[in-house]
């Protein structure tokens, strides 16, 4: 709708009718568009509103008026004015959609000052109307229902989430709410990939992509914070170069004015993950630089002022998480000298979202105490009960044992990682970070036959993994295989993977198929003899 027509209607509306029915016109204007012509309008109204003694309307336009401003920190004094009035109109009132609605508002500006208990307690109350059936605004129902899904799956990650979010995406894109579409979209996704619905998940964004219609109406942040969903969906199914394409698409669109935008915590969270992004392609140096970035923009005094701690926390966990799977590669590596970063990671993964595999070589890694594994074990979160297993190895692997007890150990080491819990839910990934160090194991036993017949249903799908790091270990370890059964090019193949370990300032690895070398070359030297 142009702005000349939304200009008439402010100006025509004069009566409660009229003005409700601009009411329902500039909800989604207001949602899709901070600006300060919608203020404009939204305070053209409210002053009529005023003088009609109308509040029910006052408190519906004092709703869309703190939603242009409670993204800002700096905004915070404004809202907590605007949300006295709101909740005084409301008691006054006693009307149930109008209780539910300040509710929803007092989850969200509690919730960023950091305070849960009181915005968990507030929005509660306001979904216990939507399950009693006693509201009548659609548009109440749909906000209420949205936070609460959201909170459930912040807080508990529940998976019921995800069916109260698609009941939100008829409303929204019906009625032209464009951004509660995109991020409800976005969520949906992220909630299917992280409970490895990844089927579900990728169908969301099939269906959303494609349809252009949708695009053509969206402003360039929105469009910015779809692709950045997008791109967080494949990071979190480790399709890297599909992630890179789509978050490196969305910082084109949200960097021109993502301090205009509500999405500027986005901007910057999107750049935490191109970081691990290429960690996990290779590029380590590329994402050294990265990470630089990230730390010099967290120090900026716009996002210093703007971002609530839970955000800006979760960004310098992430950035940690990069930080350590860059220098674990280095050949002078020693987790000793980054006591302090390790202990900050420890910390943090108790409570934050924590990427796969760099939550997993980080265990793998850090050399962290036995009281350290058992606290992390007894955790019960998403991020830890994925790699539990892992957790379970390294505690396996810090048994004080008699020298000539090594092979009990790397035989409780495989019975670990074997008795893992498997589900249909269980990434390819996974499963190729588990089997890698099987493998490992079987190789110190010697039984280079069990390597060969564990890895080689992986022989033909080697594309599918691009953890650069992880492939080459695949391709050295598969080769090392295909050599005791035979194949005399092997050798070569597996030098060429070294090659690629040194290209990529893959020491660790490079050392361990060094060694693994060394038993080839005794292996064909025995042939010969």
């Amino acid at each position: 709708m142009q702005d000349s027509v939304i200009d008439k209607l402010v100006k025509e509306a004069k009566t409660r009718d009229e003005l409700s029915t601009l009411i329902t016109v500039l909800r989604p204007i207001a949602a899709n568009t901070k600006s300060k012509l919608v203020k404009k309008w939204i305070n053209q109204s409210l002053k009529k509103s005023e003088i009609l003694g109308e509040k029910k309307l006052m408190i519906f336009l004092y709703d869309l008026k703190i939603r242009q401003l409670y993204h800002l920190k700096e905004n915070l004094e404004i809202v907590n004015v605007l949300l006295a009035k709101m909740l005084s109109l409301s008691e006054e009132l006693n009307d149930y959609d109008c209780f539910a609605l300040v509710n929803q508002i007092i989850w969200h500006v509690e919730k960023f000052k950091g305070n849960k208990n009181i915005s968990k307690s507030a929005l509660y109350a306001a979904f216990d109307l939507v399950e009693a059936g006693v509201l009548k605004d659609s548009y109440i129902i749909s906000f209420v229902t949205y936070s609460y899904a959201i909170e459930k799956w912040l807080s508990e990650h529940s998976p019921y989430s995800a069916d109260l979010l698609k009941d939100c995406l008829a409303f929204f894109y019906k009625k032209g709410f464009y951004r509660s579409l995109a991020q409800t979209i976005g969520i949906l996704s992220i909630i299917y990939m992280r409970t490895q619905e990844t089927r579900k998940g990728l169908k969301v964004i099939e269906n959303i992509m494609p349809n252009r219609l949708i695009f053509e109406n969206m402003p360039l942040d929105v469009k910015g914070i779809i692709y950045f969903f997008v791109g967080v969906v494949h990071l979190l199914s480790m399709n890297l170069r599909y992630s890179e394409m789509y978050l490196t698409e969305s910082h084109n669109y949200l960097k021109p004015s993502y301090r205009r935008s509500i999405y500027f915590s986005n901007y910057i969270i999107l750049d935490s993950f191109l970081c691990t992004v290429t960690a996990l392609q290779g590029r380590l140096k590329f994402a050294l630089g990265r990470i630089r970035e990230v730390d010099k923009r967290l120090e900026e005094d716009f996002f210093k002022s703007n971002l609530d701690d839970n955000t800006k926390n979760q960004i310098t966990h992430t950035l940690n998480l990069n930080k350590f799977y860059v220098y674990s590669r280095l050949k002078d590596f020693d987790s000793n000298n980054y006591h302090d970063l390790i202990n900050g990671i420890f910390v943090d993964c108790k409570t934050h979202y924590s990427d796969f595999m760099l939550l997993s070589e980080f265990i793998l890694n850090a050399n962290l105490e036995l009281d350290k594994l058992n606290e992390l074990m007894n955790i019960n979160s998403f991020s830890l009960n994925r790699i539990k297993h892992i957790i379970q190895f390294m505690k396996a692997n810090k048994e004080d044992i008699k020298e000539e007890e090594q092979s009990q150990r790397y035989l409780k080491l495989i019975e670990v990682l074997q008795e893992r819990k498997i589900t249909s839910k269980t990434t390819f990934i996974e499963n190729v970070f588990a089997d890698l160090l099987i493998a490992k194991q079987l190789h110190y036993l010697n039984r280079y036959s069990d390597v060969h017949t564990l890895l080689h249903k992986y022989k033909k799908s080697l594309h599918k993994i691009e953890v650069l790091e992880l492939r080459i270990f695949m391709e050295a370890f598969t080769q090392a295989g295909e050599f005791n059964n035979g194949d005399l090019l092997a050798p070569a193949l597996h030098f060429m993977a070294i090659k690629r370990c040194r290209e990529h300032n893959f020491t660790r690895l490079e050392e361990t198929l060094l060694n693994q070398q060394q038993t080839l070359r005794r292996i064909a030297l025995n042939r010969l003899t």
